[in-house]
């Protein structure tokens, strides 16, 4: 389940954020899924490697270069743990986490047919924001020769840009990541100025938001209910007796890059634009909307900058995608839409209400925070494009990758939560070189009730773009 939203990123309170080591709105909101609410968020990478002949894998290979690579991590960014503030108002702030988990090395091997269960169990090892370890580094070897390599971190202590970043630097090298960067080195302990400080913002903040509404409601008042838009259908769905503990299905998908990017460019779109249209083919064949609804996609953007401590740095925009399969001949307006929604956002100058009332919300206590997060819900479609990281990205104690599967992952689901939410799919890509990867997640236990299930529909969706899927 991925909650998307705005990071503050263009006034001179997220200037302040920049040089003290402070948690920022989005760090507190996923601390406050986590310890308020029950449902820890993680983010995960999964290197797949192929056999090395007359090599034992991982043992003489890996081992040496995951050791490496774990120590690294433990002295880099990634190693950090909420240090909560006592003072009213205070933000929490970062500190050096004390202890990490050890390397995790698979006494047996694995069938490669059982990677993607591997992979779910390392997604669900447990992580503490608060008391450590944040973050999980194991390998595999796999019967078909090959062996795969996971790291997993509670989204608490850093978002997919972060995490993907503090691999690179650890498995090339001791220096720390350009764009993320250790926050204890601006330490603040002044708690009663920040204190000050963020009911200062709040205060500003909500006079804002209050005068936007006065003005809407004074431009408003001639208009009648026919100006409002009529409410969008609801999709008819079949519950399941399923009940209790619930894991949402997930599939791993490879295809070359070329296909990728030669079947978007054949309908006048791009990948990121086929992207959206695979994860509305997979939503609408499972049932869960009908075809000629129209769908909002969330797309998550990075706004990570070099020297960036922020542990959490996406914004996210939403375009609206007409219903009636349009799309699956014709990509051009969805890639239309996301430019203009991605230039919109890097050319805002205005906050936003909401990015306004960030202040107010992050000093609520929690026992507000959990009665509001009863109405919380997913996005319907949430499409990550992760793109390519380079080569670095693939390479551990100098082996090249087949292929990364990057990813965000719910902790503790269960059918009646995931129901709640009325979350649909949730998809992320990547490339590595020659190799493109998506990862899919089925959000809703109705729609998506199996692996298996999800699978077929994702193999559909391959075959009717002219994709050659290679299954994890």
């Amino acid at each position: 389940m991925e909650y998307v939203t705005c990071l503050w990123c263009v006034t001179a309170y997220t200037d302040t954020l920049a040089r003290v080591s402070r948690l920022t709105f989005d760090d507190d909101l996923f601390l406050r899924m986590e310890c308020v609410m029950n449902i820890p968020v993680v983010n995960q990478i999964v290197w797949r490697f192929d056999g090395v002949e007359g090599v034992a894998v991982p043992e003489a290979v890996l081992l040496d270069a995951l050791s490496n690579m774990w120590h690294n991590l433990a002295a880099g960014p990634l190693s950090r743990k909420v240090e909560r503030v006592r003072v009213p108002g205070a933000r929490d702030r970062w500190a050096r986490a004390s202890h990490c988990s050890p390397l995790n090395v698979a006494e047996s091997v694995l069938p490669a047919s059982r990677l993607g269960e591997w992979m779910q169990q390392r997604a669900a090892v447990p992580l503490d924001p608060l008391d450590g370890p944040v973050w999980q580094l194991a390998c595999t070897a796999l019967d078909d020769g090959g062996f795969a390599v996971s790291l997993v971190a509670s989204h608490v202590i850093g978002d997919g840009g972060a995490l993907t970043s503090a691999a690179i630097a650890a498995s090339n090298g001791p220096d720390e990541p350009d764009d993320f960067r250790s926050a204890w080195n601006s330490l603040s302990r002044d708690d009663l100025r920040d204190a000050a400080r963020q009911f200062g913002a709040a205060a500003t903040g909500t006079a804002r938001v209050v005068a936007r509404k006065l003005r809407g409601v004074l431009d408003g008042a001639g208009r009648t209910s026919a100006d409002a838009a009529p409410p969008a259908t609801v999709a008819q769905r079949f519950e399941q007796a399923s009940r209790g503990a619930f894991t949402p299905s997930t599939v791993v998908v490879d295809c070359p890059t070329d296909e990728w990017r030669a079947a978007a460019v054949g309908v006048g779109g791009s990948a990121n634009s086929l992207l959206v249209a695979i994860a509305l083919g997979v939503l609408t064949a499972s049932g869960r909307v009908d075809e000629a609804e129209p769908v909002k996609v969330s797309l998550p953007v990075s706004t990570r900058t070099l020297g960036d401590i922020r542990a959490n740095a996406t914004s996210g925009v939403s375009i609206h995608v007409d219903g009636g399969g349009g799309y699956r001949t014709d990509l051009s307006a969805i890639r239309r839409d996301s430019k203009a929604a991605f230039t919109a956002l890097s050319d805002a100058s205005t906050p936003t209400s909401f990015e306004l009332t960030k202040p107010l919300v992050q000093m609520l206590p929690d026992i507000v925070v959990a009665q509001a997060s009863k109405s919380a819900t997913a996005p319907l479609c949430l499409c990550s494009n992760l793109g390519d990281r380079g080569v670095r990205a693939r390479s551990i104690g100098g082996l090249q990758a087949r292929s990364v599967a990057m990813r965000s992952i719910t902790q503790n689901t269960t059918a009646q939560l995931l129901r709640r939410t009325k979350g649909g799919v949730s998809v992320w890509w990547n490339t590595s070189g020659e190799t493109a990867t998506l990862c899919v997640t089925g959000l809703d236990p109705d729609a998506f009730p199996t692996a298996e299930h999800l699978r077929r529909l994702v193999a559909e969706e391959y075959d009717r773009w002219q994709l050659t899927p290679t299954f994890w």
